[in-house]
Order: structure tokens, then C-alpha cells, then sequence
């Protein structure tokens, strides 16, 4: 059974959180006194706001997807909020020159904050969630590639590429098994996750990116966002 108020009050209550509690959001100067752990509490409050948004324009589009995708938004909306108060909970133990075993595949991949996030989640929630393991791992997978997109975006500045249809496809089944319902995760996830971003150009061109080569391959309409949207 997924209990949302057990599972926020185990991760609050975990040395994780207290760490957090106590190191400064880097999305903003050093004397802000703005800690890593009002980040994460910002983007969980904006996760409930983006699923109470009225569904017309931009959100009336996004959530008639979700049907068209059979995706539950309520599902949706509470596997968000725990990715929420744990996705950036790695900042203070990423070692970007460190390669490690990947703790679900084994193989080697450096411990940026997404993967030492995932070592979080596993060893908070695995009590919680391990017996409803596809939405475990939907959690796992969403917490471990939430900042995936900006990585993307930074190589797309470089080299004007944009990845192709199968590196979407690939990214897609490591959070669902249903086509494009994965990347719907990382899209909705993005729009929660501006809290302290002045910028926001690598959420805009996440959503052109993928629609262009991934979406419309699959026959999806996917809607696009304008800043007034995400702001």
C-alpha cells in the first residue's frame, strides 16, 4: 500500500533530510539562508499546484494526455511529490569524478546528485515501496534522471544536436513501460522544478525536443508551454 504521509514523514525524518536541513540551496547565493530542503519543499508545493491548475488551455491539453496515455494523474500527482522531496536530497555527497556500480544495474556511472538521489531513495523507501515494485521503480528511475534533460539541453548548446527518437524511447522504458508515459514523468517534473532557475530555456526546449523527435514519431500531440505557464 503507498502511503504519501508515512513516506513524507520517513523521508523527514531521515539523516538524508537532516543534511539537507542544514546545507545551503547552491541555486542561490551563500548568505540567502535559503536551505537545500526549502528547495525541495518548494518544488513538492509545486507539484500540488500544477495538478490543481484548471483544465483548460496549456493544463486541459497536458491532463487530456495523461488519459489519452493511461496515466493516472492522481498516481501521477503523489509518485511527483515524493521525486519532489528527494531529487536534489544527493547534492551534498555528489562526487562528479567518482565512478561507481550503478546500485540497480551494477555498471559503472559516475555519482552525480541524480544517482546518489536514487541511493537515497532506495535506502529511505525501500521498506515502504517494495512491494509495489513498478512504482518503486518509477520513483527510483524519475528521482535518478529528473536533471537528465538539462544535461541534454547543455550538449544540444554544444553541438546543436538534438538526441533522436531512440534515445527518447531509451529513456522513456527505464521509468514506464508505456510508450511516452515516462517521458511525461521528467516533462511535469521539469515544470515543478524552476524554483530558483532565473532561466528557464532548457525546460522550453526539453518540450520542442522531445516533441519534435519523439512524440510526433509516436502520433502524440504533445502540447507546449509558454513561460507563462510555467511561471
Amino acid at each position: 500500500m503507498f502511503n504519501l504521509p508515512q513516506i513524507e514523514q520517513i523521508i523527514k525524518q531521515s539523516h538524508w533530510w537532516q543534511t539537507a536541513a542544514v546545507t545551503l540551496d547552491n541555486h542561490y547565493s551563500n548568505n540567502s539562508g535559503i536551505m537545500l530542503t526549502d528547495h525541495l519543499q518548494q518544488v513538492y508545493d509545486n507539484v500540488e499546484t500544477i495538478f490543481k491548475q484548471p483544465e483548460t488551455g496549456f493544463y486541459g491539453d497536458l491532463f487530456n494526455l495523461l488519459k489519452q496515455l493511461n496515466v493516472d494523474k492522481e498516481e501521477l500527482k503523489n509518485e511527483l511529490k515524493v521525486v519532489a522531496l528527494l531529487h536534489d536530497i544527493g547534492k551534498p555527497v555528489e562526487d562528479k569524478k567518482m565512478v561507481m556500480p550503478h546500485p540497480l544495474t551494477g555498471k559503472p556511472a559516475h555519482k552525480r546528485h541524480g544517482l546518489a538521489g536514487l541511493m537515497a531513495a532506495m535506502e529511505i523507501l525501500a521498506p515502504s515501496l517494495d512491494e509495489i515494485p513498478e512504482k518503486r521503480d518509477r520513483i527510483y528511475r524519475t528521482i535518478e534522471l529528473h536533471d537528465m534533460s538539462y544535461g541534454l539541453f547543455r550538449e544540444y548548446q554544444a553541438t546543436l544536436i538534438i538526441p533522436p527518437h531512440d534515445r527518447w524511447t531509451y529513456i522513456n522504458h527505464k521509468i514506464h513501460i508505456l510508450p511516452a508515459a515516462g517521458i511525461i514523468y521528467l516533462l511535469i517534473f521539469k515544470l515543478a522544478d524552476v524554483h530558483g532557475h532565473e532561466n528557464i530555456s532548457d525546460v522550453i526546449w526539453f518540450y520542442h525536443a522531445v516533441k519534435s523527435n519523439y512524440f510526433n514519431q509516436l502520433l502524440i500531440d504533445l502540447p507546449m508551454p509558454t513561460e507563462a505557464d510555467i511561471r
